[in-house]
């Protein structure tokens, strides 16, 4: 299912929005005037203080004042769209005009006439009946900056459609009509008369018992709001947005198109144009010192989200989740806004090292159904054909079986016609319809994991919900999957991009993703109970700890019976080319006492050349290593501990050591770490330990919310044991292995090219036994 669509069909589009201009002109001369308009309507709020709702005038909560007269020019705006002339000043506060306003049937149309301070609104309903997804008849709300419109039906009451305008459709200081338009077909949201989102839905409204809120969280003024129990025509929605030729000469206006141009790209380039940017994009990234040489990445742009890993035929494949616009054309006709959302992008490689890039895999329609595009989730397990299952927002779990189940690349997938199999509406009160993965069971029994939490009382955390079924259709919910343990992970903590898979010694492993306070990567190691279908955690571990980027996992079973793992690595720099890597393939297994054991993949050692050997060194203090330099290598040390202290590498250092990188391991301590506080001259790279956009970000002092380490510990490591410390380095990457029994992944940014330099370090004397250093051939 391709979303680029042909040049055709964009002209196609831009044609439709000229002829819904058009429409607009001929209809708007038998359209009624603005104030019938609104006297037609159910209900109206003006912002005159001394005449509001007859029925149920409104209350005014926090900081909002009515009856401010407006200024001549906005005052004959207002009367030519049958206001008063009179504004309210909204400064964080709302009005209440309570439940008894309730919309029924299967129209309704809602406006709302606003001037926002600033084009970026801050978070907040600025008309809505709601409290929640599951109590929402209709909410017109901003989040993020973006503002959207959304409602409930009987038979969809968590949400039977969510839609988006485009970014920047606002401008600030300037008054906008906003219009949403249900007809029992399809939901529209029109701004200024133009249709800015649309989406195809269908069923009678929700109802509830909330208040109607209007100007929740707004800084700015509103002239007047107004609701009908019907859809009105494009005529009255043009008279009551200026007029029919307000309307047309905003559609033919070019800062429209170039504003939306912006963020999807030009539509209709010629090769010329696609030959030279194409060019110019692989100049830019290969003269990036920070894009890794040997890492598996997307050719291009932003991506995050390991999905869909599965041996088949031969060949390794990973999906991951890039991004998308729609084109200019389809934004401009109002059928979808401009966000780039995501999309599954699919490399494939015979030996874990060389891949190549196919297309996407599955993408969203760009129609309005899918304005947040295509979510993460797994290839199944054991399924007979090689398909994937997946969460698309709003919808709920999907899937996709390849095309040709023959093709050992899978370049086509199809998604089933009965998708969503698992829909995000009619799910019990408790479980989350998210992120999902799969499995099935040697007697055909497929299981389904889905969401990050389940709200079951006693179930607080991380978990998820699981499923049954027999044909990957028709679905069973069994109850939540496993009890997470405070010992182990705080409440707030999530189990996103699940994967769960036998790992040996009769265990088997979940490995997932935790949004907070920071991106990162946790598992559990324990026991399937089958026969009562629950999840036993018995250790609980960490691979990412703050100031690492490391989580959203993957794995799959090779054809030799491994178990591969991939994270998605995160930066902490912008890019507008690119962004994001996959870790190096990891195998993982079991010691005999069933913890994690984590090995780089041997495939790895076709890419040395250039060796260089040492042996026996004994460090006690600092030992450059001289005539060793590089920012693509592999170092593997042997090295016999003394009796106390701490030792290991210093990696991407200068000369003169204003940029290095230590690595430490201490023993003593069972930690192995890095310090980043000298590793880079750039004061813009900072290591949160908190995401800015999450609750633990506000508690935390401005010390506090950065560090210059990240700290993993590091058990199982018998007094006396030599160390096999392997460091991988790739330019903005180190992965850092210490006897199969801890790895720790850091991103690090040099300014200066000679940040190449190797130490040896140690707080007490030790010996590097064996030092090998190979310099690694590129696959990008």
């Amino acid at each position: 299912m391709s979303p680029i669509r042909p040049i055709l069909a964009a002209l196609a589009l831009a044609t439709a929005a000229l002829a819904l201009a058009a429409r607009a002109t001929a209809a708007s001369a038998a359209a009624p005037a603005p104030r019938d308009i609104l006297a037609s309507a159910f209900a109206v709020w003006h912002m005159d203080a001394a005449n509001r709702p007859a029925a149920a005038s409104p209350a005014v909560n926090g900081r909002v004042a009515l009856g401010r007269p407006l200024a001549a020019a906005d005052r004959a705006a207002s009367l030519a769209r049958g206001g008063d002339g009179l504004a309210a000043r909204f400064d964080g506060g709302h009005l209440d005009a309570g439940p008894a306003f309730q919309p029924r049937g299967d129209q309704l149309t809602l406006l709302l006439r606003v001037k926002p301070d600033a084009a970026r609104l801050p978070n907040g309903e600025l008309f809505c009946k709601r409290q929640g997804h599951d109590k929402t008849t209709f909410n017109l709300y901003s989040n993020t900056g973006a503002l959207g419109f959304e409602f409930c039906t009987e038979n969809a009451p968590r949400l039977a459609a969510s839609i988006r305008a485009p970014a920047d459709a606002l401008a600030a200081g300037a008054w906008h009509d906003i219009i949403a338009r249900y007809d029992g077909r399809r939901v529209t949201l029109f701004i200024n008369g133009l249709a800015a989102a649309s989406a195809p839905v269908a069923g009678r409204l929700a109802e509830n018992t909330q208040p109607i809120l209007i100007g929740k969280n707004l800084r700015g003024e509103i002239d007047h709001a107004a609701l009908w129990s019907r859809a009105l025509s494009d005529g009255e929605i043009a008279a009551l947005s200026g007029g029919a030729s307000a309307v047309a000469a905003a559609v033919a206006d070019p800062a429209r198109r170039a504003k939306i141009e912006a963020v999807t790209g030009k539509d209709g380039l010629t090769t010329v144009d696609q030959l030279r940017a194409a060019r110019d994009l692989r100049a830019k990234l290969a003269a990036d010192p920070h894009r890794p040489r040997y890492h598996l990445m997307p050719p291009d742009g932003f991506w995050n989200d390991i999905n869909g890993t599965l041996f088949h035929k031969g060949r390794y494949h990973v999906m991951f989740l890039g991004r998308q616009a729609p084109d200019a054309a389809t934004v401009l006709a109002g059928a979808d806004n401009d966000r780039p959302r995501e999309i599954w992008l699919h490399a494939s490689s015979a030996d874990l090292v060389h891949w190549i890039h196919h297309p996407p895999a599955v993408a969203p329609v760009f129609d309005g159904t899918m304005p947040r595009g295509i979510y993460s989730g797994d290839a199944i397990n054991d399924a007979p054909t090689p398909t994937l299952i997946y969460h698309v927002p709003n919808l709920g779990t999907c899937i996709s079986t390849a095309a040709d189940p023959d093709d050992p690349e899978l370049i086509k997938w199809t998604p089933h016609p009965k998708n969503p199999v698992i829909p995000y509406n009619n799910q019990p009160p408790e479980v989350r319809v998210f992120d999902p993965c799969a499995w099935r069971e040697p007697d055909g029994t497929y299981y389904a994991l889905v969401g990050n939490t389940n709200k079951t009382p006693g179930y607080e955390g991380d978990s998820s919900s699981l499923y049954k079924s027999r044909d990957l259709i028709n679905w069973e919910y069994r109850g939540p999957f496993y009890k997470s343990d405070r010992k182990w992970t705080p409440e707030y903590s999530d189990a996103a991009c699940p994967d769960f898979f036998p790992i040996g010694n009769g265990r088997h492993m979940l490995v997932m993703h935790c949004h907070r306070p920071q991106n990162k990567l946790h598992y559990y190691i324990g026991v399937w109970d089958r026969a009562a279908e629950k999840f036993l955690p018995e250790r609980h571990g960490w691979m990412s700890w703050p100031g690492g980027s490391i989580c959203a996992p993957e794995t799959l079973l090779d054809g030799k019976g491994r178990r591969v793992f991939w994270g998605w690595v995160y930066g902490h720099r912008t890019s507008d080319a690119w962004a994001s890597l996959a870790s190096l393939p990891r195998i993982l297994s079991l010691f005999p006492d069933n913890t994690l054991r984590i090995q780089p993949a041997p495939e790895l050692e076709i890419l040395r050349h250039d060796e260089r050997a040492f042996d026996n060194i004994k460090v006690n203090g600092s030992a450059p290593l001289a005539g060793v330099a590089g920012d693509t290598l592999e170092i593997r040390a042997k090295i016999l501990p003394g009796k106390t202290g701490k030792f290991g590498l210093i990696v991407r250092q200068t000369p003169d050591g204003a940029e290095q990188l230590p690595i430490w391991i201490d023993l003593d301590r069972q930690t192995l770490s890095t310090d980043m506080s000298k590793s880079t001259l750039d004061p813009k790279i900072r290591y949160a330990t908190a995401s800015a956009s999450r609750p633990e970000w506000k508690k935390l002092t401005e010390a506090g919310r950065y560090t210059t380490s990240q700290t993993a510990p590091l058990e199982g490591i018998a007094k006396g044991e030599p160390v096999d410390l392997r460091v991988f380095i790739d330019k903005s990457i180190v992965e850092i292995f210490v006897n199969d029994r801890q790895c720790l992944t850091q991103r690090v940014y040099p300014t200066r090219p000679d940040a190449k330099n190797i130490t040896l370090t140690a707080n007490g004397a030790v010996t590097f036994e064996k030092l090998q250093v190979w310099n690694m051939h590129p696959t990008q």
